[in-house]
């Protein structure tokens, strides 16, 4: 049975190329273009793993991820942040919500995705 990844992210072109990355292995890739629409999605579809654009407009990845931690039902889901090489990132904001892992800081992606 593959497993779900929610991405949250509001280019498409990260959307694209995640999707792309997954097409071959065992993941369904949803994807989500804000935070509104991907946290309601997570509570319909309980996902494996979260991928949140930190910076993203309107609820951001760190708003996201820390709904997705204080929801009984989905605290349990590991929330990685992504930010691109040019887009700030608050470690600490990151640690506050929960993040699992992040720009510089947690496990890796690859250790969820493996598990």
């Amino acid at each position: 049975m593959s497993k779900t990844i929610l991405l949250a992210d509001d280019s498409t072109t990260i959307q694209k190329v995640v999707s792309i990355i997954f097409a071959d292995l065992d993941y369904r890739v949803i994807s989500f273009g804000n935070g509104v629409d991907a946290l309601e999605a997570a509570m319909a579809e309980k996902p494996d793993i979260i991928l949140a654009d930190a910076s993203m407009p309107g609820i951001n990845g760190y708003e996201l991820c820390d709904a997705v931690k204080k929801d009984p039902d989905l605290k349990g889901v590991p929330v990685v942040l992504l930010a691109g090489t040019f887009e700030p990132f608050d470690e600490q904001r990151a640690s506050d919500v929960g993040s699992d892992a992040g720009k510089g800081g947690g496990r890796s992606l690859g250790g969820y995705l493996l598990r």
